[in-house]
């Protein structure tokens, strides 16, 4: 997964074929770092249901973004980075050992698209920037906002990531967020893995404020 956050180069297969293509967005501010479930009044966050995903350790960090409209948890030390290209938002993050996982998260407005056609995307995103074997196992839907699905592909020496894939939708924003790490290492990272994805949530209005 790490060599794919290297390579930003896919992104506009997310939004091609739209009906409408999303305007870039210039203010990309890096998401905030809070302790994990700090509240705040002033917002309503739709999360996976709570008997779908695992809860995350009482020491993790809130990484939000108030602009794009969502929020997950992640253990403390994680480094991130936040660009924009083709109206699409990139949040890309990387899990310091023990755990050595990647996450990466595209953020972009469509209102025409289902959960389907962001699994799609992810297919012909990963193929874009030169991963080969991808298989993407068959969607688990969480809840009419949310499924996710396993995931892996092979790199150009034929390196094997393996991860998963949660998409998501809130009428207008889309979001699509792959959390993995290299192939021998899964099993060790599985749960962690789960935590993440499974802590990630869409403030209600979307970053347009009006979905």
């Amino acid at each position: 997964m790490k060599r794919i956050l290297l390579s930003l180069t896919a992104l506009a297969l997310l939004t091609s074929g739209c009906g409408q293509k999303p305007a870039a967005n210039t203010a990309t501010p890096s998401p905030k770092s809070s302790p994990a479930g700090s509240p705040n009044a002033n917002r309503t966050t739709k999360k996976l249901p709570e008997n779908k995903a695992n809860p995350v350790p009482a020491d993790w960090i809130t990484m939000s973004d108030d602009v794009k409209g969502y929020e997950f948890q992640v253990p403390k030390g994680t480094t991130h980075s936040t660009d924009t290209t083709s109206g699409v938002d990139v949040y890309t993050a990387s899990v310091p050992a023990p755990y050595d996982i990647a996450i990466l998260v595209f953020a972009f407005k469509d209102k025409t698209l289902t959960k389907d056609d962001l699994m799609k995307r992810v297919e012909a995103a990963l193929t874009a920037m030169g991963e080969k074997d991808i298989k993407i196992g068959a969607p688990t839907e969480l809840s009419p906002d949310y499924s996710v699905a396993t995931i892996s592909s092979v790199d150009k020496d034929g390196k094997t990531t393996k991860g998963k894939v949660l998409v998501a939708t809130d009428i207008t924003d889309n979001y699509i967020m792959m959390v993995g790490t290299d192939e021998s290492k899964y099993g060790a990272n599985e749960k962690t893995i789960d935590e993440i994805w499974g802590s990630f949530g869409m403030y209600s209005g979307g970053y347009s404020g009006n979905s």
